[in-house]
């Protein structure tokens, strides 16, 4: 299952640096963290209610369109009470610190508990008919999500879906701000929020809630496997018939509420023999012909008649042959199932009939002809033929605006994430200074010699973006001891480009999947030109890293040496 992409850079603080900041409430401990924040558990003394306490990035309290979406989630999750939606009691900033108070839910989310993981049908009927009531309930006060995925569905210990984490959540009647247009998650996602944001409703919610229908039932995301779920995990077909309404291309033509879908799911009671897919009987392989040899058994009776009753689509027929001998009887089997039929005495044979097919003639003798003498030709060289490719048609669509768009939106992500991987690689380098100083004074080296020794290779690698060379160089390079503290922060440089570069191919691929949601209706409006515009920037996003990573302004860190 896919998870929302996040700023990596975050660091949780302690229980113990949070309880000066927030006097009214007990902070026990950190229940989770992830890059957009870190949530703990505390209990609210003036209440003794135990509550989960949010904490998001300094980073984006400094950005305004983030703040507006905050503080409408909090009030709008504030107005709202239903047992399947997560409940908000307070919210505000602190310490330059955005947080939200919420409702404690000790259980963990689908993600977590069912990831890669077909459920049971009943389960999954339970679980999601109180995901699209929760909904319901949002999308009767106004209230959007937008972020409908299983990370954002936790369970209670009694194993009752609630929705969290409204973070992209608006009212109706919000504008949205530039850069919000490619939120969401990849796949989750419905296309009009991408292709025009100004109009997505609550029914951009039922896409999302039909894909994770859809997730549950088969352990598989549809852009995955797009089959029918019942073909995929031999569940009821009218699971088919709901997840295909919901996940319509066409809001106009997926279900009119969450309301409704509930209900459609709720007539499914048990998958029944009537509703299972031809996919869930035994497929056995299916011969043309087969022999199948009869013995003659001994009788106290007189002789009897059988009929074989064969079915095949041109209601072929099968003769019986009898013989004192054993006879052998030619089964032909329809395309569905075999039919055998049962060991059975036969009476006294009929005249065994002539072939029916005459044999071949002989072929006539093959006459081999002499070669011809080889003639050594010299061909003449073949003109030069030059293709001039047809030129390609101006584009009716404004492609330039859909990128500039896009890469705004993603830069907004990448920004947090370039800074955070800068910090931690100057981090890095200022811990390995520290720990070759003490490496150099068991040496016996004073503290001021220790420095001198280190300054130069330091400067370097400071003036290089912090980054660490691949081997030892200057003046380092004569103390072996040394090589042991500069092997481990060379992996821990590694392993933050690894993260970093993670991320970065998760925001490429948000970009991609945003842009190349225009190219079918483009295609279907005759507009080559901006078709073959957008597959040009797909194809340079996909096939070079580093073609993505400029343009959201990532050299500046990734220039690995």
């Amino acid at each position: 299952m896919s998870d929302s992409q996040d700023y990596t850079s975050f660091v949780a603080p302690e229980p113990a640096d949070l309880a000066p900041l927030f006097p009214g409430y007990e902070i026990h401990n950190l229940i989770a963290t992830g890059g957009m924040g870190a949530v703990y558990c505390a209990v609210q003394k003036s209440l003794d209610r135990t509550v989960a306490l949010k904490i998001l990035p300094q980073e984006l309290s400094k950005d305004a369109a983030f703040c507006a979406g905050f503080e409408a989630e909090a009030k709008a999750m504030a107005r709202l009470n239903h047992p399947n939606l997560i409940g908000v009691h307070d919210f505000g900033e602190v310490n330059g610190m955005l947080y939200i108070v919420m409702e404690f839910v000790p259980g963990k989310s689908i993600y977590h508990s069912a990831d890669g993981i077909a459920i049971d049908p009943s389960e999954v009927i339970r679980l999601v008919t109180g995901i699209c009531q929760g909904l319901a309930h949002a999308h009767e006060h106004g209230i959007l999500h937008r972020d409908i995925k299983p990370s954002n569905i936790l369970l209670d210990l009694s194993a009752q879906p609630k929705i969290g984490d409204f973070g992209l959540a608006r009212p109706f009647d919000r504008k949205i701000e530039e850069g919000e247009e490619i939120f969401g998650t990849p796949h989750y996602t419905a296309p009009e929020v991408v292709e025009n944001p100004h109009s997505v409703d609550y029914r951009a919610d039922i896409f999302s809630v039909g894909v994770l229908l859809h997730e549950l039932l088969t352990g598989k995301l549809p852009a995955n496997d797009p089959r029918p779920a019942s073909l995929i995990s031999r569940c009821d077909t009218r699971f088919d018939a709901i997840i295909r309404r919901a996940t319509q291309p066409n809001p106009a033509a997926r279900y009119a509420s969450a309301a409704e879908m509930a209900n459609d799911l709720q007539a499914i009671a048990k998958p029944a023999a009537a509703h299972l897919p031809k996919a869930a009987a035994v497929q056995r392989p299916v011969a043309k012909r087969r022999a199948v040899s009869k013995k003659k058994k001994a009788s106290s009776g007189g002789s009897s008649v059988f009929l074989l009753l064969l079915i095949g689509a041109a209601g072929a027929a099968a003769y019986w042959y009898f013989n004192k001998k054993p006879s052998v009887v030619v089964v032909v089997e329809p395309p569905a199932a075999e039919v055998v039929a049962p060991p059975v005495a036969a009476p006294e044979p009929a005249p065994e009939p002539e072939p029916l097919i005459e044999e071949a003639p002989a072929p006539p003798p093959v006459v081999t002809a002499e070669p011809a003498p080889e003639v050594e030709m010299t061909p003449e060289p073949a003109p030069e033929v030059v293709v001039t490719p047809p030129p390609v048609a101006a584009p009716k669509y404004d492609v330039a605006n859909l990128f500039a768009r896009g890469r705004t939106a993603m830069k907004d992500r990448a920004t947090p994430l370039i800074a955070g991987l800068q910090e931690d690689l100057k981090d890095n380098v200022t811990s390995l200074e520290r720990e070759l100083e003490r490496a150099l004074r068991k040496m016996h080296y004073t503290r001021e010699s220790s420095e001198q020794i280190i300054a130069q290779d330091v400067a370097e690698w400071r003036r290089a973006g912090n980054r660490l060379p691949a081997e030892v160089g200057g003046r380092l390079a004569a103390y072996p001891d040394v090589f042991k503290s500069f092997s481990k922060h060379i992996e821990a440089q590694a392993k933050l480009d690894s993260e970093f570069d993670a991320e970065m191919t998760k925001l490429r691929d948000v970009y991609v999947d945003g842009i190349g949601r225009q190219v079918e209706k483009l295609r279907a409006a005759g507009d080559t030109g901006a078709v073959e515009l957008i597959q040009e920037e797909i194809d340079s996003a996909k096939k070079s890293p580093d073609y993505f990573s400029d343009l959201m302004g990532a050299s500046v860190v990734t220039d690995k040496r």
